[in-house]
Order: C-alpha cells, then structure tokens, then sequence
C-alpha cells in the first residue's frame, strides 16, 4: 500500500513539474494595454513638444533646437553647458515605427508604464531612451543623458527622460 502511494505521490509531482516547465516567451503576458488615451502624434514642430514653462520646470535653459536623431525628427532639449555639468534630452514623435514593432525588434527593452501608458526602457552608456505607446500610428520618443556634476533633483538618465515623456504627454492633444 505505501508503494501505490508514494508511486501516485511521485506521478503527481511529474505531472506538475511538466506543466511548469514548458511555458514558452509566447505564453508570458503582454505588456499592459494602454489606459491613457491615445494622442495624436501629428506636429509640424518638434520643438513644441515641451512648453517654455515645462522647460523651466525641468531646468532646460538652453534654446530648444530642432534634430535629427536615427532619421527621427525632434527637438533637442538641454540645461547647463554642453560639454559641462547638466543633462539632455531627445524627443520626437515617430509615426514610422509603432510600438508592437519597437518591443518586437529590441526584445531586451524593459517594460514598463508611465502615465497610463506602455513603456519600452533601454538603457545604455549613451542614455536612456523611453519609447511610448501614445498612439496606434506610432510613438513618442524620449532619450536623456545626465552628465556629471548634474542637478541632484535630475536624478539618473532614466529619470530626466521619465520627466519629459510626462510632460510631454501632457502637450500632446488627443487623438
């Protein structure tokens, strides 16, 4: 009797160490759905993604520059001295590329929200790009780096970009 029992004891514990080993990266969840709605990414401007006090507020002094950064057209965005203590950062809209196609192409992009919506983070030693999930049609994108010797309440790369890409946001109208 203790045979059949610990010979259905070990069946059991096959059959469930089976069912938990096969999960394929198919089966994980997606990322989350977008709960913000969606923006229109239409801009003749690049530079009007962030408004004069926007800027102020993030401590972005410097004259906001058109850019073109990988064949995307924006804005670039900075405080203090180029070459000195301060931070930067990158943003455009980007109607080429969605973001189902942004996380399907760089799948070690972390996932995350922000501001109700998905959130692609890849960080690297040049900064830290934040590619948004604002419309159907497209994305925002937001890349930041925080040089040395930067405003303490700046915090890291990925943080000055977080900043920007919620206020952005708040600029871009509904779609």
């Amino acid at each position: 009797m203790r045979e059949g029992l610990a010979a259905g004891v070990i069946a059991v514990g096959l059959l469930l160490a089976g069912c938990s080993s096969g999960a394929t990266p198919t089966d994980q969840p997606d990322a989350p759905d977008r709960a913000a709605p969606a923006k229109s990414l239409s801009t003749s401007d690049p530079c009007a993604l962030l408004t004069d006090d926007q800027r102020q507020a993030l401590s972005l002094d410097q004259e906001p520059k058109p850019a073109d950064r990988d064949g995307k057209q924006g804005c670039e965005y900075g405080s203090g001295t180029p070459d000195g203590p301060g931070w930067s950062a990158f943003a455009a809209v980007d109607t080429a590329t969605t973001y189902q196609q942004f996380t399907g192409d760089n799948q070690g992009a972390q996932l995350l929200d922000v501001a109700g919506y998905p959130t692609a983070k890849v960080n690297d030693p040049s900064g830290c790009t934040l590619v948004v999930d604002a419309a159907d049609s497209g994305t925002l994108r937001v890349s930041a780096l925080v040089r040395p010797g930067a405003p303490v309440e700046v915090g890291g790369s990925c943080d000055a970009a977080t900043r920007v890409v919620e206020e952005a946001l708040k600029t871009l109208p509904s779609a």
